[in-house]
């Protein structure tokens, strides 16, 4: 989504679409895909000659059930406010092209990936006794008998 900064008047420009991300950009990060993002915003020149954007994004990001391990929708929206270009200097997390462009996914993708919550799960009820390759189970239940050996010797150290 690149913006041409040329064309910036006294009004700014108006975005309001939706966008879509490369698959490749998933990789790094917790974020499995994202579904519906949505960009509302306005990219203008303050007082100061710094070029702003001031915007809203929301959507919903595909992230892995705390509990399960399933991929599960979580929706998040976040307000962006933000200094794209000061003076003639750009920031150096942006893309610059020679057309004194940018593109604005870097600035969005940097926001969404800070929504990304820490644990997130759809179900209320936490497993605590069985997962995925693995289950807990009492002291009543059987063992295996080649561990007998190392029970009797825990029985002979208490007396």
């Amino acid at each position: 989504m690149f913006i041409n900064l040329n064309k910036i008047n006294e009004s700014g420009i108006l975005i309001d679409q939706s966008i879509e991300f490369n698959e490749d950009i998933y990789i790094s990060s917790l974020i499995k895909g994202l579904k519906d993002v949505y960009v509302k915003g306005k990219i203008y020149y303050s007082t100061t000659k710094e070029v702003l954007f001031e915007g809203n994004v929301k959507g919903k990001m595909l992230i892995l059930d705390s509990n399960t391990c399933d991929i599960v929708d979580y929706p998040f929206e976040c307000e962006i406010n933000e200094i794209l270009q000061e003076d003639s200097n750009f920031s150096e997390n942006l893309r610059v092209n020679e057309e004194n462009s940018l593109d604005l996914k870097e600035l969005l993708w940097q926001n969404i990936v800070l929504e990304v919550p820490l644990a997130f799960s759809k179900t209320d009820t936490i497993s605590v006794t069985k997962g995925e390759g693995w289950e807990l189970k009492s002291n009543d239940e059987q063992v295996d008998p080649r561990l007998n050996v190392f029970k009797d010797l825990l029985d002979k150290r208490k007396e």
